[in-house]
């Protein structure tokens, strides 16, 4: 999944494939990277897929991949 850097420690996962909104990142680039290692941008993006979602899904610096 491709993300763009919105300023030093907020990034963008786009919409795409059905997701409602696009998901915010909150997280340096170092935490970025480990963040790319596991599934948390994919359970991000099906946040986003969510039914009366607002504006965005929002993924904190302490993200890690859930169960």
């Amino acid at each position: 999944m491709e993300l763009k850097k919105i300023s030093e420690n907020e990034w963008e996962l786009p919409k795409s494939e059905g997701m409602r909104v696009s998901a915010r990142i909150f997280a340096t680039e170092k935490l970025i990277e480990k963040i790319k290692l596991d599934r948390t941008l994919q359970q991000a993006a099906n946040v986003a897929h969510l039914q009366g979602i607002q504006k965005h899904a929002y993924v904190m610096p302490d993200a890690h991949e859930g169960f």
